[in-house]
């Protein structure tokens, strides 16, 4: 248990509130509880309160006859949900910074001082459209070693990754290109399409469930946060170097944990056609015993096939076994 608590952290320790951190690893540690022990386990109602809000616990309805549980949020989800809250106060933090400073130019214009512009060197909120293209387009054509991708919906194009057209891959300078999009994407058939295209130019792809935020990074000195789905419709530019290396190390652990995607062609790896039909009732959300039905097969048998297939495929998820089904061609 130790070195879950130390994991939890590592992750999570100066991002997270101390205090509702300790309740978390708490709970962490527990596994969760039913939610009438919740309050006895963390130190009250006002506690547990607090754990969810900060949605960093749940309430789970289990099968029959068993305890409605409050079972912790998974470490990465937190993290995540707590960047994107971060990133919504830093964003009206900055709002309010930009708004002093330009109050302060216009009084140091009217003294006929000049401004100190370092401040807005920092970070910038775009939001004139064609502006943010022009600046996305420039950060692509500039990059020299790497592009870092992590988008919570489909591009709008395959050449970057990044949305934004007519602008030639950094691949083709020899930089390193690499996306993360969220799993949902897969149950699309034209984004699907997108990410094949992107990891054919050579950028390396690849999928996560539950993204939160989008962001893109340019060579460890850029980051580019849209504050929509649309990157046109504006961006927070920012260049302190604290910020864009912590981006950084949050991708890399992303990074990680994600599922490789890419390249296409049906039944490649020459899977049994049981193999098969079992992968597309997994990818549709079948419980084991509902794809025992639909195959006419006794649960047990059903179980060593999806055994084999995972050990075939060297995965240990279900969600990995849909990645799998989908760069195979076998889903819709």
């Amino acid at each position: 248990m130790r070195s879950l608590e130390e994991k939890t952290v590592r992750l999570l320790g100066g991002v997270v509130e101390a205090q509702t951190l300790r309740l978390y690893i708490r709970l962490l540690v527990a596994d969760g509880c039913p939610v009438d022990e919740a309050a006895d386990l963390l130190g009250g109602a006002e506690e547990v309160e607090t754990l969810l809000q900060a949605g960093m616990a749940q309430v789970c309805e289990p099968a029959v006859d068993l305890p409605t549980r409050l079972v912790p949020v998974p470490m990465d989800v937190v993290l995540q949900h707590t960047l994107v809250g971060l990133a919504r106060k830093a964003l009206a933090d900055y709002e309010r910074l930009l708004g002093g400073y330009q109050r302060m130019c216009a009084l140091a214009s009217s003294t006929r001082e000049e401004p100190d512009t370092s401040v807005g060197q920092l970070a910038q909120l775009i939001t004139d459209a064609d502006e943010v293209s022009r600046l996305t387009s420039t950060l692509l054509g500039s990059v020299q070693r790497e592009w870092l991708t992590l988008s919570n919906h489909a591009p709008a194009e395959p050449m970057d990754g990044a949305g934004i057209t007519a602008t030639p891959s950094p691949v083709g300078r020899g930089a390193r290109c690499r996306a993360i999009y969220d799993g949902d994407l897969l149950a699309e058939t034209v984004a699907r399409d997108k990410m094949e295209s992107i990891a054919e130019t050579g950028i390396e792809v690849r999928i996560l469930p539950r993204i939160r935020m989008s962001l893109g990074l340019a060579d460890e000195g850029v980051a580019l946060l849209p504050l929509t789905s649309s990157e046109t419709a504006g961006v927070l530019l920012v260049q302190s170097s604290v910020i864009v290396g912590a981006l950084w190390e949050y991708f890399e652990l992303l990074w990680e944990r994600a599922i490789p995607y890419g390249g296409s062609g049906a039944n490649r790896k020459g899977l049994p056609e049981i193999h098969i039909k079992i992968l597309r009732l997994l990818v549709q959300g079948l419980s084991d015993d509902a794809i025992a039905q639909q195959v006419n097969l006794s649960l047990t048998t059903v179980r060593r096939h999806i055994k084999a297939l995972r050990e075939n495929l060297d995965i240990r998820t279900r969600f990995q076994l849909g990645v799998i089904a989908v760069q195979h061609g076998l889903v819709d």
